[in-house]
């Protein structure tokens, strides 16, 4: 009984310390993930932020970021892509953006590739509103020429309008006139008769 009694504490032991291991392999990381912040992410957040501005604070800060990414050596462009992402950019100002994010771009061929893909997605937003304003313009455009057929048609169904009742006075003069003559012929045939 002894001996049944050492081998069941054994036995315990033994699960316990493998359960041990196993609860210390599973407590482990595998291994660590690291994420570093893009300028795209610096660009994006900044865009995303609430910071309100007045029209001068803004324009003011817009021109010094765009001198500061202007400046010779200067690798920061982060500060004039999110202000000409702002929704109080004008497109100027945008376009101004989007240009300078491009000679960077061109300048650092070593960037982000995702400072790139946010280049064409600038340049493809830049398309889009070019082209919406085209249709704008053209459907302005069209509503201008059907307005003006549609005075022009006003103006011929009023002249057409005129034209019809001068058309009934004068058929009503002219019916006038012919029992004048029927009158006048009367008398000269009675005269005649005489």
């Amino acid at each position: 009984m002894r001996k049944a009694y050492w081998v069941s504490i054994l036995m315990a032991g033994l699960m316990l310390s493998g359960c041990a291991g196993l609860l210390k392999e599973h407590e482990q990381p595998k291994e660590i993930i690291k994420i570093q912040a893009t300028e795209t992410d610096a660009i994006l957040a900044c865009s995303a932020g609430d910071k309100k501005f007045s029209s001068k604070e803004f324009n003011g800060a817009y021109k010094a970021a765009l001198a500061d990414a202007t400046r010779p050596n200067n690798a920061e462009i982060s500060s004039l892509a999110c202000l000409s992402l702002h929704q109080q950019a004008t497109y100027k100002q945008f376009k101004g953006g989007v240009e300078a994010l491009a000679r960077y771009v061109k300048a650092h061929p070593e960037s982000t590739p995702s400072l790139r893909g946010l280049l064409q997605l600038l340049q493809r937003l830049d398309q889009e509103k070019i082209r919406k304003w085209a249709q704008n313009s053209k459907k302005l455009d069209a509503r201008e020429e059907k307005e003006e057929l549609e005075a022009e048609n006003r103006e011929l169904l009023e002249h057409i309008d005129a034209l019809e009742k001068n058309s009934t006075q004068d058929q009503a003069k002219i019916k006038g006139l012919q029992q004048q003559i029927e009158q006048l012929k009367n008398i000269e045939s009675i005269i005649k008769n005489r």
